[in-house]
């Protein structure tokens, strides 16, 4: 019995002593004794700018009295298969600027402490992705100064800038020298471009990059016909085919009578793409019948010269003005456009509601002025009731000194579908009266009015009263001002009431005063103005021609 217990003590001795041991082995194990492990950086973290990233990591968890160097690796790519930087580091962080990494590239970090006397180097660490954002010198690109050979950059006079490099889609990159006169002016006119393609322009002083900006260059165009000044341009509108584009020389052309697009959709646009040097004084352009449309481009019309009423007038035909028609668009870019005493557009002649269709009317980088002679006119300044119409957008436009009301849409008809008004970063000044609804009126049917990015202020312009800013209450209709301002808008010149936006849902707009009155022409905004960031996007409001 006694033999028996002694070799039970002795096994569960021998238990005990294993289970120590192993006890002893897993703490042995779960000490950090690999020194790759024991001294390598942790947490690395980057902050990049414009010129300049720090790199900066978390100190070995061994390193405790240690003098220990550190190396940096810098690729643009995460497998660190070709690298593009080293430098070394005795702290725990490192600053990288634009001479050692190129700006606008993708790179990734890589640090390790380097070995010592007594212990091996450590593993590497990697950071994750970031880039130096570069300097931008560039200015937005104005719309008319892209042609389709040649583009006018613009940007901030910088002593040293000395090169533009122009990259397209496809194809060879050319490099546009910049003289000591080139940097200080801060414009550059580049020629000999392909049109129709898109370039990456970068802007250099010495190696630096300075700056980048995108454009495409405008689509060539095939002219049907070129006029010079003293042809007959109302011979060539009538004679002109379906799809027809007539090229303007610069000069004066004029138009004495009303002029007729029949069942046909033409181009009449500048050689140059300048309204400036471009002139055509009209009577008013009927848009007639069926397949009907216009594209004007690049041109200044004047309707004083010959007392028009109507810049554009739709009609269903000659004989019967409001015999149903479905007309295809109308385009009015590049354009300065004023002198017509009832309306910019009328499209209110169709004999029943919805008598009359047209797919899209835009407006985009133009100025239309003294349309509807002070603002006591009844007609508005797109007077489009009846008009069963798709889209009307209206972008990086100004107008001013316009009719009793904006946009005209009231007569109740149900369309296709709902109808929508897109007005974005454009300035509508002094307008308004008769007691008319100075934005919209579109009473009781759907509609989808947007104002976004864009100023507007002084109604009514004349003596006369506004009735509301907007009427719009049809079933299912979206109406909102985004990211815009507004002051002086009232019922009336004097004793009047302040103008609110009925059913609009209004959203981050500003009532900031700058001090335009109703016969301001100048809406160029005041440097360091809070409108110039008010944007949705961070940038100006208004016609973008006002900002530069």
């Amino acid at each position: 019995m006694k033999k028996i217990i002694y070799q039970l003590g002795f096994k569960l001795m021998l238990l005990s002593l294993l289970a120590i041991a192993i006890s002893s082995c897993k703490k042995e194990d779960e000490a950090p004794t690999d020194p790759a492990r024991i001294f390598k950086p942790s947490d690395v973290k980057i902050a990049a700018g414009e010129t300049t990233a720090k790199l900066t990591w978390t100190l070995p968890i061994m390193s405790t009295g240690k003098a220990l160097k550190y190396s940096i690796d810098f690729s643009t790519d995460s497998l660190f298969s070709t690298i593009k930087y080293t430098t070394t580091s005795d702290t725990a962080g490192v600053t990288v600027t634009e001479e050692n990494l190129a700006v606008r590239t993708k790179y990734y970090a890589r640090v390790k402490a380097n070995a010592t006397e007594s212990q091996p180097e450590s593993k590497y660490v990697r950071s994750s992705a970031f880039q130096l954002t570069g300097i931008q010198l560039f200015l937005a690109i104005r719309d008319a100064e892209i042609k389709e050979n040649n583009v006018v950059l613009r940007y901030t006079p910088t002593v040293g800038l000395s090169s533009i490099v122009l990259t397209p889609t496809t194809g060879t990159a050319i490099t546009s020298t910049l003289s000591t006169a080139d940097a200080t002016a801060g414009l550059k006119s580049v020629t000999g471009l392909t049109a129709g393609t898109k370039y990456t322009a970068e802007l250099f002083q010495g190696t630096k990059s300075k700056g980048i900006t995108t454009f495409t260059t405008l689509a060539p165009t095939t002219y049907t016909v070129k006029l010079n000044p003293g042809d007959d341009l109302a011979a060539a509108i009538t004679g002109a085919t379906n799809g027809a584009v007539i090229g303007l020389n610069p000069g004066t052309y004029n138009l004495t009578a009303s002029s007729f697009i029949t069942q046909k959709t033409i181009t009449i646009k500048s050689t140059s793409g300048n309204p400036s040097d471009t002139k055509v004084n009209y009577k008013e352009i009927d848009i007639e019948g069926t397949g009907a449309g216009i594209t004007l481009s690049g041109i200044e019309l004047d309707g004083t010269l010959n007392t028009s009423s109507y810049f554009l007038n739709l009609i269903g035909s000659q004989a019967v003005n409001g015999s149903a028609a479905t007309f295809t668009n109308i385009v009015v870019d590049n354009c300065i456009v004023h002198g017509s005493t009832t309306a910019f557009l009328r499209g209110d002649r169709g004999t029943g509601a919805r008598d009359f269709k047209i797919t899209g009317i835009t407006v985009n980088n133009s100025v239309v002025y003294d349309m509807g002679a002070n603002g006591t006119s009844t007609y508005y300044t797109f007077n489009i009731t009846k008009l069963q119409f798709s889209t009307i957008t209206v972008s990086k436009s100004t107008f001013y000194n316009c009719g009793p009301g904006l946009v005209l849409a009231s007569t109740i008809a149900t369309g296709d579908q709902t109808p929508s008004v897109l007005i974005s970063n454009s300035t509508i000044n002094g307008f308004g009266g008769s007691a008319k609804y100075a934005l919209l009126d579109a009473n009781t049917n759907p509609i989808n009015f947007s104002i976004q990015n864009s100023i507007f202020a002084n109604t009514p312009k004349s003596s006369t009263v506004v009735a509301a800013a907007i009427r719009g209450t049809g079933a299912g209709s979206s109406i909102a001002i985004t990211n815009s301002n507004y002051f002086n808008l009232s019922t009336a010149l004097t004793g009047g009431t302040a103008l609110t936006f009925g059913p609009a849902v209004s959203t981050s707009t500003q009532t900031i005063n700058l001090g335009w009155t109703a016969t301001t022409t100048d809406f160029t905004l005041p440097a360091g103005s809070a409108l110039r960031t008010a944007g949705n996007t961070g940038g100006a409001i208004g016609d973008p021609r006002w900002t530069f």
